[in-house]
């Protein structure tokens, strides 16, 4: 997945650092950019986590599914300088993944329908973890998400079905 272009500049000990972040890369200070995936890391569900040591301590790039990318060094933001709270997704999420699963189940299964519904999940996922809307528009925008999703399967299998037949 390409990642947008990002630059964080922020002070360790009275040094000054520059990340970037450009083209799945990242560099410190203008050396060498560094592929992500050469970085030590940690997934969830949310968000990919890259550790760049500074100083000692790791810088953690925070990169998330359909999200902005995050730098966060020793607990801080590095853009804004606020502690960093890391992306939890909310229990009531679960309940539109096993909609998603019955969708699976009873509309479009194999391969392709288990493609179509991890791709859905993780956006429905990125929409309910994001604390800048308040619950309540989040949950409409995951009801929203799961009815659309649900309408398109259920019209995609009638045209398999009427395409068979």
């Amino acid at each position: 997945m390409a990642v947008k272009e990002k630059v964080w500049n922020f002070q360790v000990q009275g040094i000054p650092y520059r990340i970037e972040l450009k083209k799945n890369q990242v560099s410190v200070n203008g050396a060498e950019p560094v592929k992500l995936n050469k970085l030590t890391r940690k997934s969830n569900f949310i968000e990919t986590n890259h550790f760049i040591m500074i100083e000692g301590k790791e810088a953690v790039l925070h990169i998330r599914q359909f999200g902005a990318p995050v730098l966060s060094y020793d607990g801080r933001d590095c853009a804004t300088g606020e502690e960093y709270i890391p992306v939890k997704m909310p229990g009531w999420t679960w309940v539109f993944i096993v909609l998603h699963a019955i969708d699976f189940f009873f509309l479009i299964g194999g391969a392709v329908g288990g493609m179509v519904q991890v791709l859905i999940i993780a956006a429905m996922a990125s929409v309910a973890s994001d604390t800048k809307m308040s619950t309540g528009v989040r949950v409409l925008a995951c009801i929203g998400i799961w009815l659309v999703s649900t309408v398109v399967q259920f019209i995609l299998a009638c045209g398999i079905v009427l395409l068979l037949h």
